[in-house]
């Protein structure tokens, strides 16, 4: 290999790992979590959360956050108006939380209709096993958001399972 194809295919090289690594930097930069998470919506963010990660792809955005532990997520979504998320969704799925393994079938808990932002929203309890055997609760609330169809989702281990954080987080939506 000559010497000049092998300085570019360094330099190349070095400048795709730093823009990977800014994107990176982009993704988990608390400042943005945060903004991309309040287009969605207004809310109280629980003490216990700092946030994880975010991104803008088309017309759909995700801001999601992590409980100190790590053990719980929440996370705000948009879709574009008048799409209506689909099952993984409303089951609560969120892309970095596939290191928990495969997700055993949801057994739904419950099913409940409130109003959120002036608007029907429906609210979905449920619970299933990772693949680590840990029992997880999920709460899947379909409501409109600023721009279309928005989804929270939060997933907690069955122990930590938190009733009164979620209706504070839930009424703080605005």
């Amino acid at each position: 290999m000559n010497k000049n194809l092998s300085t570019y295919i360094a330099v190349a090289l070095m400048l795709g790992t730093a823009v990977l690594v800014a994107l990176g930097q982009r993704a988990t930069d608390a400042n943005r979590v945060d903004t991309l998470a309040h287009r969605i919506a207004d809310f109280d963010l629980p003490a216990d959360y700092r946030s994880d990660y975010a991104a803008e792809v088309l017309d759909y955005t995700i801001a999601a956050y992590r409980s100190k532990d790590e053990q719980s997520h929440l996370a705000f979504i948009q879709t574009p108006p008048g799409i209506i998320p689909d099952e993984s969704a409303i089951a609560g799925y969120v892309p970095s939380s596939s290191r928990h393994g495969d997700w055993q079938a949801a057994t739904v808990l419950s099913t409940e209709v409130l109003t959120i932002r002036s608007q029907p929203a429906t609210l979905t309890i449920s619970e299933r096993t990772n693949g680590e055997g840990r029992r997880y609760r999920s709460a899947n609330l379909a409501f409109q958001g600023r721009k279309g169809t928005a989804l929270l989702v939060i997933n907690q281990p069955v122990a930590q399972w938190d009733e009164a954080s979620l209706d504070a987080l839930i009424a703080s939506i605005h």
